[in-house]
């Protein structure tokens, strides 16, 4: 044997003798419970069968019998006699010694002795037994169960996976929203919705499932559409805006009829712009005011075709001639034609959206905001092939409508105004997003954001704002992703737990007294949800973690199938007045 081995072998039997010894001695308080339960019991019945009364002349009539099986031997039997102290009488007595048995054995001493001695014969030893056995099986479970609480990971505080509904219900902290069955935090609409998941996982169909509570509410909303299936869904005609230069049946838009001031004009130009900070491209930079004062060259006549032939189409010397003697005269002048073209050539890249405008466009994003008679939605919409062209104008409306909704007043009791953003990410970057997420729930706004995979914001927003951002978004609904980061990032989102776990050390030496257990209890922290529970989850299955001091919940919710059935429902409910719109 080698002493490898040799160590092995040392090492188990040093410990499996060390468990043999603990088990002996758990086994030896196992069963002193059981005996002294059993003990007890039987005093118990001895109690409950026979007076102290009784045994004490019990016990007088054992030393008479005595004092006749030797007195007999010696004496006439008529001449012995017992001298006790009589309970009855409470005096001293001198009685015959067969007087005082036969006045014993005809008494209710004699019969509670009889009584007893049938007791001890016949049920006692039964009984102690049965009673032994369940002390034992006792001490086992409560044994057990003891070892089991001290290994135990005991949890010291934490969310935990309940089923919110009733809890919030019974609280009366329901919102009117739902899904799946579960209610958000009453008034937590306008704390914002954030859902994140890979595609396909269910996030379009949680806004199917929102968009027509939305509409049964008779809450506006702006949907930004970029895969139509919304537009397809919900758009009715009648009542709803649309917003898409490359659709017949859109509303025609100019930027001057939301500009006004010399920060709309500013917002707008930002939104066409690709600058950012951490690059500092010079040219990005500059384009943007040189957008911002070519929007107020042309603010008297409106002329998107002036616009845009001075940007894209004059040569450098004509471009630099439109910005004389304005704010931007310094860097676009006829001395700098290198650094004008430049900047032309990135602003022409910039507004490319802008030549799809039309002419005589009278349609107001802030106009249709604040008018108390619009009652419908206003879809900004953008198919996949459209998505990159007009992803700079789809920037520029949000932030217009954001200013618009930012325009109310506080004061005042102001209806929700929904804003849907089913992939954030495929939008470009929106300034005032941040501000409106921090700030718009006093004015009515309510943000729903998708979201595949946080590397996508990060790089449009920055790593820091990001997290900023989706820091506001209190109600959080967390689909599959496939990414590691992501799950890590929303598992560290839906919550910690404190917990106090036991651990457990051996010892052993070749003296006995060396052997023993050691236990520690260790605090620790660990993630309620594993990020990996979140990359595994079926379609349709999301954590939710919602406004407050509320637990997390695993939630499964149904398929929307929506399809025309829907607008012919629609249409069937404002014929009987049941919607008013």
């Amino acid at each position: 044997m080698n002493f490898q081995n040799q160590g092995n072998f040392t090492r188990g039997s040093q410990l499996f003798a060390n468990k043999l010894r603990m088990f002996g001695q758990g086994s030896t308080n196992v069963f002193m419970i059981g005996l002294g339960l059993s003990i007890f019991w039987i005093i118990c019945r001895l109690y409950q069968k026979v007076f102290l009364s009784s045994l004490y002349y019990f016990v007088i009539e054992r030393y008479v019998q005595l004092k006749l099986a030797i007195g007999e031997h010696f004496y006439d039997i008529d001449q012995i006699g017992i001298k006790f102290y009589s309970l009855r009488f409470k005096k001293w007595m001198h009685l015959n010694a067969q007087d005082f048995l036969h006045e014993f054995y005809t008494g209710q001493h004699g019969f509670k002795i009889q009584q007893l001695w049938e007791f001890l014969i016949n049920s006692a030893l039964l009984e102690g037994l049965i009673v032994f056995a369940i002390g034992v099986i006792i001490s086992i479970v409560f044994f057990t169960a003891q070892g089991k609480n001290t290994i135990i990971k005991a949890k010291i505080r934490g969310a935990d996976l309940e089923i919110l509904a009733k809890m919030l219900k019974r609280a009366k902290k329901a919102s009117k929203i739902c899904f799946g069955g579960l209610p958000l935090v009453k008034n937590s609409e306008r704390l914002h919705i954030l859902i994140t998941g890979t595609t396909g996982t269910g996030k379009t169909n949680m806004l199917n499932e929102l968009l027509p509570q939305i509409r049964l509410h008779k809450d506006r909303a702006i949907i930004v559409d970029t895969t139509g299936a919304f537009t397809d869904r919900f758009f009715d005609p009648k009542c709803d805006k649309l917003l898409n230069p490359l659709e017949k049946n859109s509303e025609q838009w100019l930027p001057w009829n939301d500009c006004f001031e010399a920060a709309d004009f500013h917002d707008i130009a930002s939104s066409f712009s690709n600058y950012t900070p951490k690059l500092d491209d010079f040219f990005a930079k500059n384009a943007e005011l040189v957008l911002s004062e070519a929007l107020k060259l042309y603010k008297d006549d409106k002329d998107i075709i002036k616009l845009i032939h001075t940007i894209i189409y004059s040569d450098n010397r004509q471009f630099a001639k439109a910005f004389k003697n304005t704010a931007v005269s310094g860097i676009i002048s006829e001395s700098a034609l290198e650094t004008s073209a430049g900047i032309q050539s990135t602003l022409g890249k910039n507004i490319t959206s802008l030549q799809y405008l039309k002419p005589g466009g009278s349609f107001s994003i802030k106009e249709w905001f604040s008018n108390s008679n619009e009652t419908g939605w206003l879809f900004i919409t953008a198919n996949p092939n459209q998505r990159a062209t007009l992803c700079p104008l789809i920037s520029a409306w949000i932030s217009i409508a954001i200013k618009a909704l930012m325009c109310r007043n506080p004061n005042h009791d102001n209806k929700n105004m929904w804003f849907i953003l089913d992939e954030l990410p495929a939008l470009q970057k929106v300034s005032s997003l941040p501000v409106a997420l921090a700030e718009s729930r006093k004015y009515g706004g309510c943000f729903v954001a998708g979201l595949q995979n946080i590397h996508q914001l990060e790089a449009i927003y920055g790593a820091a704002e990001c997290a900023s951002m989706l820091d506001l978004f209190n109600s959080k609904f967390i689909f599959r992703v496939s990414d590691q980061v992501t799950a890590y990032k929303s598992a560290l989102t839906l919550g910690e737990q404190e917990i106090i776990e036991t651990q457990e050390n051996l010892s052993y030496g070749s003296n006995t007294m060396r052997d023993g257990v050691n236990m520690n209890n260790v605090e620790r922290k660990k993630l309620l949800v594993m990020p990996s529970e979140i990359m595994n989850l079926p379609d349709l299955t999301c954590y939710v973690k919602l406004a407050g001091n509320f637990p997390i919940t695993k939630l499964t919710m149904q398929l929307q199938n929506l399809n025309t059935a829907f607008v012919w429902g629609y249409k069937l409910l404002k014929k009987l007045k049941l919607v008013e719109y």
